[in-house]
């Protein structure tokens, strides 16, 4: 069994206790005036009240991120093995509303290329453009919940969509500490910095690499979703690479324009 090591947290509050402490036996046993003595025991007061403080926050982190990372793992492995026995090959996509006619965005993943045409969920695409298979994209809860507690309102802007999806990676739910994202003429290029659930993407890469882009984890997701939603155009995930000496994500997607609207 392992044993937990003290956090920084932990120790910061035993120095302070033992500062505390230092200051309290000065005052009690040197032969100081009543002003010294009274800044000694305050001193040795607020050394203690703030031990307290950080003692409270001690504990470590709630969950391992290592066994976050493998969470969605095994599920992402699962849809990949069933979909590659149905036939269907290749990159999800993510449908606006526009495309499917339903209120969020769809994860389609056909057996042939798609090319962005109108589609019903209910045929699966059958009647309008490749067979495949329609569900909801993993992160499908994430954004739903932003939308009813938050009240998320996703822009068409590109500079006003990367500050959403960094703010909502970074900030809302501390998905990496940090994330660059970067606009090509069709494409879009997204970076987690520090990625702190990279064993479960180190574990897909291992099985099949492939996995990551036929059914892409919650975060990856949760990006894609944002961008077909905002820009109300198929987006495509075309490739996820895994820097495990930065412990970097790249997610690399394309956007797919809609055959009735202008690249």
């Amino acid at each position: 069994m392992k044993i937990r090591t003290p956090d920084k947290y932990s120790i910061a509050a035993v120095l302070f206790f033992v500062a505390g402490a230092i200051f309290v036996a000065i005052a009690l046993l040197s032969n100081l005036e009543d002003i010294t003595n009274a800044a000694f025991v305050i001193s040795g007061m607020v050394c203690t009240m703030t031990g307290i403080i950080a003692w409270m926050f001690s504990g470590g982190e709630p969950l391992d991120p290592r066994i976050v990372g493998l969470l969605s793992a095994q599920e992402s492995i699962n849809l990949c093995s069933l979909t590659h026995h149905l036939g269907i090959h290749g990159s999800t996509y993510f449908l606006p509303p526009s495309v499917t006619g339903e209120k969020q965005v769809m994860q389609f993943n056909s057996t042939l290329t798609y090319d962005g045409k109108k589609g019903t969920t209910k045929g699966s695409f059958k009647e309008t453009g490749p067979p495949g298979l329609v569900i909801h994209p993993s992160c499908n809860l994430l954004i739903q919940n932003l939308k009813k507690r938050d009240g998320m309102v996703i822009p068409d802007n590109e500079e006003e969509l990367s500050r959403l999806i960094s703010e909502t990676i970074e900030d809302v739910f501390a998905f990496a500490p940090k994330v660059h994202v970067e606009w090509g003429d069709s494409t879009v290029t997204i970076t987690f910095h520090k990625y702190p659930f990279m064993d479960g993407c180190e574990v897909i890469a291992e099985i099949s690499p492939t996995c990551c882009t036929m059914n892409p984890c919650p975060v990856c997701s949760l990006c894609g979703a944002l961008i077909a939603e905002g820009k109300d155009k198929v987006v495509a995930i075309d490739r996820c690479a895994v820097s495990s000496s930065s412990k970097d994500v790249i997610a690399v997607f394309s956007i797919i324009p809609l055959p009735d609207s202008n690249p």
